[in-house]
């Protein structure tokens, strides 16, 4: 199982709007335009494939940041969302 933090950014609607929905579909939204997932390596290869094809590079900017379990597990969080078990990540 694959943890990401996942962020993006463009000056396109139409491929904000396409981002969230490929995004939505793997992960959870944070914030605006942050996502955390957790996949499987086949998702996680389904994911970029999909982001892949939206992005533009000359304008866009989308960055995934993988996390080790390990990592997870020493997270800190604070604000509306509930308290987790470090052993249940918050993570979809």
């Amino acid at each position: 199982m694959l943890y990401l933090v996942i962020a993006y950014d463009t000056p396109s609607d139409k491929r904000r709007r396409r981002m969230f929905r490929a995004l939505q579909t793997y992960g959870e939204r944070k914030q605006l335009s942050l996502f955390e997932a957790r996949v499987t390596r086949t998702q996680w290869a389904e994911l970029r494939g999909k982001l892949e094809a939206i992005v533009e590079t000359s304008e866009d900017t989308l960055a995934a940041y993988p996390l080790s379990p390990e990592a997870v597990g020493r997270s800190w969080r604070i604000g509306h969302s509930a308290a987790r078990d470090v052993d249940e990540p918050d993570f979809v």
